[in-house]
């Protein structure tokens, strides 16, 4: 199911000063597609009233643990995430970030999906580095499948020559928020961690 975009999500705040952050300033590896693994039983889960990164782990829980995320750049850029469970325990926010070959350095596209506690429908947004929302993407779960998929056409990022991509998932309860990186095993830092390369 996809949606249309609204008001800027309760987690954007959590994770937007770690949005300008570019771990491995080195040049990236640059391939035709991206598979990346994330270890199983990595969610990590902190007090849901502080600013302090989640740090304690819960091999426990499936909701939002993150297994697998594809990149693919075509005439359309697709990010399937695969998890090992998106079943409704809280509210969900899952966000991506986008680095092109045709923005500046510090720029990123932001993503966010966010599906409200009790809700199976949530709003999407897509927002380009200078804060516009351009409208062109979507965001699609499927909870049999445990998988979230993100499509933007390559026009609306102004067909680049390559793209990186970082993601992650938060949940939010009533008293912890939960968080799995995609490119992390075991830990979550201020921004999610972007993976290569990925040429069109």
């Amino acid at each position: 199911m996809s949606s249309s975009p609204v008001a800027w999500p309760t987690a954007a705040a959590y994770l937007l000063a770690g949005t300008i952050m570019v771990l491995g300033l080195a040049a990236p590896a640059s391939a035709a597609s991206e598979d990346a693994r994330d270890a199983r039983r990595d969610v990590l889960s902190g007090p849901k009233y502080t600013d302090d990164l989640p740090t304690r782990a819960e091999p426990a829980r499936r909701a939002g643990d993150i297994t697998r995320t594809t990149v693919v750049l075509g005439k359309r850029l697709v990010i399937p995430t695969t998890y090992r469970s998106i079943d409704l325990t809280g509210e969900q926010d899952f966000q991506w970030l986008l680095k092109t070959s045709t923005d500046h350095e510090d720029g990123s596209w932001i993503g966010y999906l966010t599906i409200p506690a009790g809700k199976t429908i949530g709003s999407f947004q897509l927002i380009d580095p200078l804060g516009n929302q351009p409208g062109c993407a979507t965001a699609v779960t499927d909870r049999v499948k445990a998988t979230v998929k993100l499509k933007v056409p390559a026009s609306c990022l102004g067909n680049p020559a390559w793209v990186r991509v970082a993601n992650g998932l938060t949940v939010i309860t009533d008293s912890r928020v939960y968080e799995d990186d995609a490119r992390r095993d075991g830990e979550v830092r201020h921004g999610w961690k972007y993976g290569p390369k990925v040429t069109a």
